[in-house]
């Protein structure tokens, strides 16, 4: 570790609001000199004043803005917490033989399983968000026969409507029931628990965590 330059930090934001935000995570915000994120995630560190730089869907353009910026104390706000389908894995691989410090932040996936008054320990972890919807083909089976918890991040094309229709197709009852997180944590914060059935018929189209199966175990 002593070749390695301690300048970059990763800090969980939580889902994106005050009230999330921990007093760690707001130090390292607080003693960087930049900082990079999403619009929501800047906006939470709106008073101070620091280099800014809103991250879009190009990580090439990020990552030659952080090497604009190498050696300088720079923290990059994720959402939720940062070993959790975040930039992390994909920092480490840009940024190899650097001395990454890590913030955790509280994930949208536990925020959920405190408004379900649920443990998650026995939980099966999924990310839909720019993958397949394949992805559940592993899992359909124990989900025909009961006792089975998922948790799935959607995204893009794979929100949470498109998923209980694929889940149909593949011979789930449209009559299970799950649970669906929409901006849990914020001002825009929606709860459905609906079966497949009602999801599809809501058309939901926004990002979200759904849960299903945690009625059944």
């Amino acid at each position: 570790m002593a070749n390695k330059k301690r300048w970059l930090t990763v800090v969980g934001i939580g889902p994106g609001s005050p009230e999330y935000l921990t007093p760690a995570a707001y130090k390292a915000a607080l003693m960087a000199e930049v900082l990079v994120g999403g619009k929501r995630a800047l906006g939470l560190f709106k008073d101070l004043e620091k280099d800014k730089h809103v991250i879009s869907g190009n990580l090439e353009k990020l990552y030659n803005y952080l090497l604009q910026r190498y050696g300088r104390k720079t923290a990059v706000l994720v959402s939720g917490d940062p070993g959790f389908y975040s930039l992390l894995k994909w920092l480490k691989g840009k940024f190899p033989n650097e001395d990454i410090t890590v913030i955790p932040g509280i994930s949208s996936v536990q925020l959920a399983f405190s408004y379900l008054k649920e443990g998650w320990e026995d939980v099966t972890f999924l990310s839909l968000h720019g993958r397949t919807l394949e992805k559940l083909d592993a899992y359909i089976d124990d989900l025909s026969k009961g006792c089975t918890k998922l948790a799935i991040l959607t995204g893009g094309a794979n929100n949470p409507s498109a998923i209980g229709k694929y889940l149909v197709s593949k011979g789930i009852s449209s009559d299970m029931k799950l649970w669906l997180g929409i901006d849990l944590g914020t001002e825009h914060e929606e709860i459905h628990q609906v079966t497949i059935k009602e999801l599809i018929d809501k058309n939901i189209k926004k990002a979200g965590v759904v849960i299903i199966g945690y009625d059944k175990c």
